[in-house]
Parts: C-alpha cells; sequence; structure tokens
C-alpha cells in the first residue's frame, strides 16, 4: 500500500528528472547521477564515478552543486546531515538524511571559532596545511579524521562560489593523495545538524591507516593538541573551544 511518504518520494523524483531534463549534455554530468532514491531518513544519489574521477574530468563543482540545488532550492530542505559514501569502482554515493533535524539543536559555539582564529594553540596545532581557498585540519577532538574547511566563514555548501566549490572538492581529494591514504566516508552537516557554525567536512579515515599515514607523520601535532585536554586548564579550554557541547562516545575528548 503507497504511504504518504512513498507519495512524497515520487513527487521528488518527479522534480529530480525535471532537473535532469535541463541539464545541458555538454556538462558530463550523466542525469540518472541526480535521481534521488528514498532511503531511511532521507533520500540517497548514486554517480557511477567515484569522486576522485570527478575531480579529474573537472565534475565534482557541477555535480555538487546540482544536488544541493535539488535538495536546497527544489525541496526546500535545510538541515541536513550529507554523507558521500565510496562504493569502489562503482562510483560513490550521496545521502541526504534529514527527517531527525526536529531531535538537533544546531551549533553550541565555544568563544573562538577554531577554523577561523589562528592565534590559539588548538588551532595552531591541528592546522595541517593552508590553501588558497580552503585549510585541512587534524580533528579537534582527536579522532581518525581529516578536517575541510573554506578559508572564508561560510554555513553551507551553497554559498561557496564556484572557484570555491571546485578547489574545495580538488583539495580533499589532493590531501589524501599527499598522505597515501582511502577514506571510509565523508560528512558535511547542514543547519540543526551543525555542532560547529563553520562549514567543515569530516573526511573518516580507518585506524590501520590512519596510524600509518597521519599518525605518526603529525605525532608531534597530536600531542600538543592532547596536553590541552590533559592540563589544569582542560576544563577551561574544552569551554573555549567547544562550548557546551556533548561529545559522543568517538570523541578523544571526554568531559570528567
Amino acid at each position: 500500500m503507497a504511504t504518504k511518504e512513498d507519495d512524497l518520494a515520487d513527487e521528488f523524483s518527479k522534480l529530480s528528472t525535471k532537473t535532469q531534463n535541463e541539464i545541458k549534455l555538454s556538462n558530463g554530468i550523466d542525469p540518472t547521477w541526480l535521481t534521488a532514491h528514498s532511503i531511511k531518513d532521507g533520500y540517497s544519489f548514486w554517480c557511477q564515478l567515484t569522486l576522485k574521477q570527478l575531480v579529474d574530468r573537472q565534475l565534482s563543482q557541477t555535480y555538487f552543486q546540482e544536488l544541493i540545488f535539488i535538495i536546497e532550492k527544489e525541496q526546500q530542505i535545510y538541515d541536513f546531515h550529507m554523507r558521500l559514501d565510496p562504493k569502489g569502482q562503482n562510483g560513490l554515493t550521496v545521502d541526504f538524511l534529514y527527517k531527525t533535524a526536529a531531535n538537533k539543536l544546531g551549533p553550541d559555539q565555544g568563544d573562538v571559532c577554531i577554523s577561523c582564529d589562528m592565534n590559539n594553540p588548538l588551532s595552531q596545532s591541528s592546522l595541517i596545511k593552508k590553501n588558497p581557498t580552503t585549510c585541512i585540519w587534524l580533528d579537534a577532538q582527536l579522532r581518525n579524521k581529516l578536517i575541510i574547511t573554506p578559508r572564508r566563514h561560510i554555513e553551507r555548501l551553497s554559498q561557496m562560489s564556484e572557484e570555491e566549490m571546485t578547489q574545495f572538492w580538488q583539495d580533499a581529494q589532493a590531501i589524501l593523495n599527499e598522505e597515501g591514504c582511502n577514506w571510509e566516508t565523508m560528512i558535511l552537516n547542514h543547519g540543526k545538524y551543525r555542532t560547529h557554525s563553520h562549514l567543515h567536512m569530516k573526511i573518516n579515515i580507518g585506524q590501520t591507516q590512519w596510524i600509518r599515514c597521519i599518525g605518526n607523520k603529525y605525532k608531534e601535532k597530536i600531542q600538543q593538541m592532547q596536553n590541552l585536554f590533559a592540563c589544569e586548564e582542560r576544563d577551561t579550554n574544552i569551554k573555549k573551544y567547544f562550548g557546551n557541547r556533548k561529545f559522543n562516545k568517538w570523541s578523544g575528548i571526554k568531559k570528567q
């Protein structure tokens, strides 16, 4: 029996089809990559190219801008958890999960934006590369993640210029190439799903590769970060950088 949710999914597919039909063949995007599939808590899109292939063929900016247009402009969904999953040689999926937004509180900002203000020990220790439009960081919570942020303080992918969007994905792939590791998922939270107001993408890396490629190389920086949360000023530092945020079980920082 068809449900109201099925009807909404059908309407969404019609909108996606309309978008597909308006795409110029010259932009290199296969219309099927913009077909929304209903999944638990949201929608999923399947691209038959890997992220590296999208970047190498200069399609990443166009593809992700098209997806964001469908979600934000056509569906008017602004609070969502955006997740990229690699599918080997079968490309990648991009999921937009939004149905639990009512349970989310949004960012709990500390005293400083650690993505903008470099005049603090945590930002200085976690930064590993500064590009013209992006920065690459170790995760401030000491998890097995690399973080990429736009240098300009923005809160949504849709606020990026075409140049910023292109460089964002190029820099994400470039840091993986440089560090010699693969990614397991990439996460971009928007709206109420965020815990930090400055747009940032979490690049999750498996434990073995993290130790081999990242942990050993940046051992000194990681130790400096650990020291910030193991000293007498621990609670003050947590409040300064993270506000009243609650840390999940994967965080390397636990409130005492």
